[in-house]
Formats: C-alpha cells, structure tokens, sequence
C-alpha cells in the first residue's frame, strides 16, 4: 500500500484533484467536464438559478448553509449577460413567431381575433417603475406580445398603461392579425384611445373588474346606519351582474334588461310589465318557505334606494353597451400571478433583467396555459379541496389541477451549452443580448449630485 500526496485546488463549483504516490503513479479528477474551458457546474448552476426565477443571492444563501460551491456573483452575471439572455431571448422568440404565425394564417383564413389586455405594475399604480402591459389570444389564452414600459418613457406612472397597450396593440396590427375585439378593464385612457384610434376595433369590459367595483360600492352603502339591510344582497348583487352579461349573448339590450331586473327581484317582485310587456325572473318559483326566508328590501327602505342609485349609475349603464359579448381578463390575472414567481415584486431589478424574466414566465404560461383538472384516480371525477373562505366565512371546493410542466427549461438548458461551445461567441460577448429601447440612465428627474453631498445632507430620524 502506497501513500498518496494530493492537491486539490477549487475553480467556483468546480473541484480538480491531482494526486502522486511513493511509487510514482499520478493522477487527476474533476468534480466537472470542462466546457470549451469553463466549469460546466458553474454554467449549468447559473442557468439552473435564472431558469428558475430564482436570485443569486437565495441560491447562495441556501448553498452557503451546504457547504456547496457556486461561482461568484460578477462571473454569475457575466454568464448570465453572455449566455442565458441571449438563449431566453432566442426561445421566446420561436414561440412567438409560432404563435403570431398561427394568428396570421387565422386571418387570411378570414377569422377574426379576439384579444385581452391589461398591465401589471411592479408597485402600486402611482410609484411604480416598471409596467408589463401583455396581450393574451382569447382562443388559446396564450401570451401574443408584451411590453416592459418604465416610468422614464412616460410622464407619470399612471400613464405607463397606455402607452404599453399602444404598443402591443400596434404590433400586432403592424404584423397584419386581423384584431376584432380587445378587452381590457375600464382604464379612461384606454377608452379614450380606442375610441378615437382604432374605431374598427370592438371595445370590451371586463365584468369581473365591474362587478367588483359593484360590490366595493355596495358593501360601502351598507355600512351605513340605514342601509344595513343591503348587506346580505351585495355578494348576489355582484353575482347577477356575472349572470347577466354571461347570459344574454351578445343583445345589449336584453344585457341592459337583465341587469335592471335585480330592482323588481330584490322586492319579491318576479313578475312585471314595461313598455306593455310582461318579463318575469328566470330563476324557478321560490317556495313560501323560501319566500319567507329572504329578507326582501321595500321600494321605500333607504336600503333599496341606495342600490337604486347603483344599479341604473348612468356611467355604469353606458359601459354595460360594452360587455355584452362576455370577455374578461381572468387568465391574464391568472399569468400575472405566475409572472410573480420570475419578477417578485420586492425586488429590483434592471431593464435587462426584467425583459428576459417576463419572456421566462409567458414560456412558462404558454406551455401550461390549458392545465386540465386532475381527475379522481378511483370515480374519475374533477378533484377538489374543502377549504375555509375567510371573506364570505362558508366552506368552498376549490378544484385541484394537474401540476405545471417546464419541458422549455430543458430545452433552454441544453441551448446554453451549446452557445458556450460555439467558438464564434467570446466571454462576455454583447453582440447578440437583448436590445433594450434608449433609457434614461436613472429615474431621478434631477442631476445626480456628488456622494459627499447626499452623504452630508442625510439625516436619521434615530438621531437625538
């Protein structure tokens, strides 16, 4: 038996041991293949962190406590300026030329599209920096384009929506998509914009945002000394506005109709005349004990006058002319939520960071935009959990769906080596990254002024 002499040097997350015994033999092992000279460990744990929505600070944190190796940060960000953008940029791409593709064969076909939008900012509406205004294919409820605005290409935070609902919404005219209908919420901007520049475009509403605001301002009204009556009507209120523009297929009329009936309902009132014709609710008859139950409102109750004043809102009867045709934005809120996991909103990041985190989260949406329910592995029935609403305080089923895939992750994985391995792309290389509009270089709307000075101007509140 030998002794061995070894040396064992770190390179990052790469480990290389050379070793020697008495009698002469030599050797060497490495934790990692090298990768056109560099680590592939610290290749693929870069791409593993952005992939992921992760940051390299929770990654190093949790590697720290390990006692694992990760590049450092400045070759973490070289690799991910040099390698991941480019290939997230690339891949995002390919699937929206597809996406865009299909739309386009879909007009020549002569189809129309249906198309949503909304914005998301990453803090409330009046500080925020950044917006993403995306539009959404309503067929397949997949991401057709985005828009990253920051707040130095507006005026003001709150004009940032707009401007990034133009934008998408011209591209994909500019691309010849033939857009019929674009439903948004009620943003006075928006309206404004698609009144005077694009009156060949059917404007929608989105009912969930309405009936919402319905509901704040009732449960408002309830609160009030006389109006406490109204309370147990505000959830059904909210509810018959969804019924209503859900049910009435397109007919503003009959939507309008419907809506106003809620005044006759809410006075156990189900059958009336208007213009000489008689209407009557559409739910069944009500038994005596039902009857006996509700608490119906009289026509003279302060109650029934402050939801008389709610209903027929004059702005609010306008805007139900556009909602007819049922649109909303339920799967965009539902993308935004996802967008969370990739650009958290208790995080900064730059321009070039942002871009490429948001085209991760529309890859990750797109691929898992259509997640069926997960079906009962003995009835085959839709799975469902029992939980506890805390806000209506009832026990709801809430369905159970199948878990996301991320086969794109893999995909891009085996794209960033292949990028490393191409001898025509240097270290650090800029050629091929993100382009990014020409933004300002800080959002101060001042010169910045010298270090010392802020530094001699700064003063503590826990100073005495």
């Amino acid at each position: 038996m030998c002794d061995l002499n070894q040396n064992i040097k770190t390179f990052a997350s790469r480990i290389q041991i050379t070793w020697k015994c008495n009698n002469g033999h030599t050797g060497e092992w490495e934790s990692c293949p090298n990768t056109r000279g560099m680590a592939e460990n610290n290749l693929l744990s870069a791409a593993a962190t952005l992939f992921t929505g992760a940051t390299y600070t929770d990654i190093a944190d949790w590697a720290g406590l390990l006692n694992l190796q990760l590049p450092q940060k400045s070759a973490f960000y070289t690799i991910q300026s040099s390698y991941l953008i480019p290939v997230i940029s690339e891949a995002y791409k390919k699937q929206e030329s597809i996406i865009k593709a299909r739309l386009i064969c879909q007009t020549l076909d002569g189809e129309s599209v249906h198309v949503c939008g909304d914005g998301r900012s990453d803090s409330p509406g009046h500080s925020c920096k950044y917006t993403t205004y995306s539009f959404m294919d309503d067929s397949t409820n997949q991401i057709v384009v985005f828009d990253l605005i920051q707040v130095t290409q507006a005026k003001k935070s709150v004009a940032m929506e707009p401007i990034g609902f133009k934008k998408g919404l011209d591209k994909l005219l500019d691309e010849g998509i033939n857009v019929k209908v674009v439903t948004t919420d009620r943003h006075p901007s928006i309206r404004k914009m698609m009144r005077e520049d694009y009156p060949d475009i059917a404007h929608q509403f989105d009912p969930w945002h309405v009936a919402k605001g319905i509901k704040k301002k009732l449960v408002m009204a309830s609160n009030r000394k006389h109006c406490k009556d109204l309370a147990p009507w505000v959830r059904s209120v909210s509810n018959h506005m969804w019924w209503s523009c859900s049910s009435s297929k397109g007919d503003e009329k009959e939507l309008l109709r419907r809506w106003t009936s809620i005044l006759h309902h809410i006075c156990d009132v189900h059958r009336w005349e208007e213009n000489g014709i008689e209407y009557k609710c559409y739910h069944a008859d009500l038994s005596s004990d039902e009857q006996r139950k509700k608490k119906w409102l009289p026509q003279d109750s302060p109650a029934y006058k402050a939801l008389y004043e709610v209903v027929l809102n004059t702005r609010l009867l306008k805007d139900l002319e556009q909602m007819a045709l049922f649109k909303h934005t339920g799967q965009l809120e539902v993308f935004h939520n996802a967008l969370l996991k990739y650009c958290p909103k208790r995080l900064h990041f730059e321009y070039q960071s942002m871009q490429p985190r948001t085209m991760l989260a529309i890859m990750d949406h797109n691929e898992n935009h259509d997640s069926p329910r997960k079906p009962e592995e003995t009835s085959g029935l839709p799975r469902h959990n029992i939980v506890y609403q805390k806000q209506s305080k009832q026990w709801i089923a809430r369905p159970i769906y199948t878990k996301t895939t991320q086969n794109f992750r893999d995909d891009l994985m085996e794209d960033v080596v292949k990028r490393r391995l191409d001898p025509s792309i240097k270290y650090k290389d800029s050629s091929s990254r993100i382009q990014v509009p020409c933004l300002a270089a800080n959002i101060g709307l001042h010169p910045k002024p010298s270090k010392e000075d802020v530094i001699e101007g700064h003063t503590s509140r826990f100073k005495t």
